[in-house]
């Protein structure tokens, strides 16, 4: 084609870019496949309102001419969802470039790359007849994707390598696409990988409210303390206390102390005495932060360390943070030896099975956006209600939904009053295996 000098090239992408795609005979089963796994890693309460899914390359060809109207309003969109290959994007750093301005902070794409290491036998099934024709240079390394992303303002919160058969065969694919994909050294080996990117954290943040979540059961000896030695920071400070059917004082305490600093903003709410992860979900109902902190009223993790978590949230650096008690070292007397093996036998497994490090799994500081509950409370229900504390589902839902992870070190203190309510160790730990159990088909197995 010739082309006048004085012409941007660009122009006729749209052209040169539908000449050069025709799908082939499982094209369509294979876009079926990967479609019902994105179902799989939505959160069943955002609506088809809040999904855009671009399902072949003229849906995404169409909706890049969209992106170029000002007034096309992408407000109230939750998820992109790109099936046909993210190659097909004529301009990659254009293209997310413009959904950067025009999406919510919150939300996410959701895109596969095809694995370059098969890029010969994906050449040699297009000839066939059997995958998609395409033009040469169409295949990208992940890297390549993390730098376009990068260049655009996003970046990938987690990476799903899922499938090793081109097409659903019965048992075979339950074993290779379920099961030996996820496994070290193969995994390297799947067709192609998936993955979840957000926004990065760019210019000036503004200030939010939160809500400080208190579980408490018979923790009178330090209601005085959670209040009078909890910072202001943002926009407010909400002290939710959770009265956890405490057989002492507990509620008294509460009540007086919100009476006697009244510019705390303290609320009372009443558990259902069934343990902290039932407290913190009723506490939950009530909540009226923007950003929500769980603390744990034994004030083993101090108060003061709360505005850390904060800032990191505030500026964007994480969409989930759990404090680490085993980075920095404990004050002597804080953590027991059992419980300190413990931890690190679970930090193990958690890294597996979330494919990235986690070095504390039970620190009672957990801190997240509260649009997001809804995707805990869905994780509670995969997770077969295995977890009576609720951190488990807390970081088992933000790894499946892919929300960015990142830990937070902090001091950790001994108890001075009251009693730990983690006792019976080995039948704890047992429970907690039975959830590790639980979130491996949930989280890393994910079908």
């Amino acid at each position: 084609m010739m082309r006048s000098i004085l012409e941007n090239p660009k122009l006729n992408r749209k052209t040169s870019l539908e000449g050069t795609i025709k799908d082939g005979v499982i094209t369509p089963q294979w876009r079926r496949r990967l479609t019902k796994f994105y179902r799989s890693i939505i959160p069943s309460h955002v609506t088809s309102e809040q999904q855009i899914w671009l399902y072949t390359t003229q849906d995404i060809l169409d909706f890049s001419e969209r992106l170029k109207d000002l007034d096309y309003d992408l407000s109230t969109i939750d998820y992109v969802l790109i099936v046909d290959p993210v190659t097909d994007i004529y301009d990659i750093i254009e293209f997310f470039s413009q959904l950067r301005n025009k999406l919510p902070d919150h939300a996410k794409v959701v895109y596969s790359n095809f694995n370059c290491l098969w890029a010969p036998l994906f050449e040699l099934a297009a000839s066939l007849g059997f995958s998609r024709q395409r033009g040469i240079g169409n295949f990208y390394f992940d890297s390549d994707l993390d730098c376009f992303l990068e260049m655009s303002g996003w970046e990938h919160v987690k990476k799903i390598r899922r499938f090793m058969l081109p097409r659903e065969i019965p048992i075979l694919s339950s074993i290779f696409d379920n099961f030996l994909v996820r496994l070290p050294v193969l995994r390297n080996l799947s067709l192609n990988s998936i993955f979840i990117a957000r926004k990065s954290a760019e210019g000036s943040p503004r200030d939010y409210s939160t809500t400080v979540l208190v579980p408490c059961k018979n923790e009178e000896n330090n209601i005085e303390a959670v209040i009078r030695r909890m910072p202001s920071f943002g926009q407010s400070v909400e002290i939710l206390f959770i009265n956890d059917k405490s057989t002492d004082s507990t509620e008294e305490k509460i009540l007086y102390f919100q009476q006697r600093f009244p510019d705390k903003n303290v609320v009372l709410v009443q558990g259902l005495g069934k343990g902290k992860g039932e407290a913190v979900r009723e506490g939950m109902k009530f909540a009226t932060g923007d950003i929500c902190m769980i603390l744990d009223a034994d004030l083993t993790v101090i108060p003061e360390d709360l505005p850390q978590f904060y800032e990191a949230m505030r500026r964007r650096r994480a969409d989930f943070i759990h404090g680490t008690r085993l980075v920095y070292p404990g004050e002597a007397g804080a953590m027991r030896f059992a419980n300190i093996v413990g931890n690190w036998g679970f930090s193990i497994l958690f890294t597996y099975v979330l494919d990235e490090r986690t070095t504390d799994t039970l620190c009672g500081t957990k801190v997240y956006w509260r649009r997001d509950w809804p995707l805990f409370e869905e994780m509670k229900a995969n997770l077969k209600h295995s977890d009576v504390w609720g951190d488990y589902n807390l970081i088992f839902g933000a790894s499946r939904y892919g929300l960015k992870m990142a830990q937070l070190p902090v001091r950790y203190f001994e108890r001075l009053e009251g009693t730990t309510k983690m006792t019976k160790r080995i039948r704890n730990g047992l429970i907690m295996l039975r959830v590790v159990w639980q979130a491996l088909w949930s989280v890393k197995f994910i079908s």
